[in-house]
């Protein structure tokens, strides 16, 4: 349980994190989607990673929230307050699933081969690496 706890930790520490380079990430970002060449981005997550991170984080606590208040309420204005909480989150985070499962497969050509990474273990090409995380692959000597 402690384990979790940390690995939350320093989930949230690192999703929070802003750089100076981001914005310039977010505009080369629809580019590099058909192209490959990602703008370099300091830490663990590129600055999408990132900010996908906090969406899905605040919205799941927000669906499971209202979900259990909906079971726990039959009626009156907290229910319906929960029920539009619900709706609503369940309106924002689709097409957030949507863009994360398009590119996690690897659809778009800037993000060929990171679906090893994801659901093959954690093992990713090292020319994949330096494509999709330049800065990343520096540090570790790739």
């Amino acid at each position: 349980m402690t384990l979790g706890f940390r690995a939350a930790g320093t989930f949230f520490a690192e999703s929070l994190r802003w750089r100076r380079g981001d914005v310039r990430w977010f505009v080369r970002w629809p580019a590099a989607l058909f192209t490959g060449r990602f703008a370099d981005h300091d830490g663990h997550f590129d600055p999408g990673q990132r900010l996908a991170n906090l969406v899905l984080a605040v919205l799941l606590a927000a669906l499971v929230g209202s979900g259990v208040g909906l079971a726990m309420i039959s009626g009156g204005p907290v229910f319906v307050a929960l029920r539009q909480i619900h709706r609503w989150a369940t309106f924002l985070i689709t097409p957030v699933l949507a863009g994360h499962i398009v590119i996690a497969s690897g659809l778009l050509p800037g993000y060929r081969g990171v679906a090893r990474a994801m659901h093959a273990g954690g093992r990713l090409r090292v020319a994949v690496a330096r494509r999709v995380w330049p800065g990343w692959s520096r540090r570790r000597g790739l």
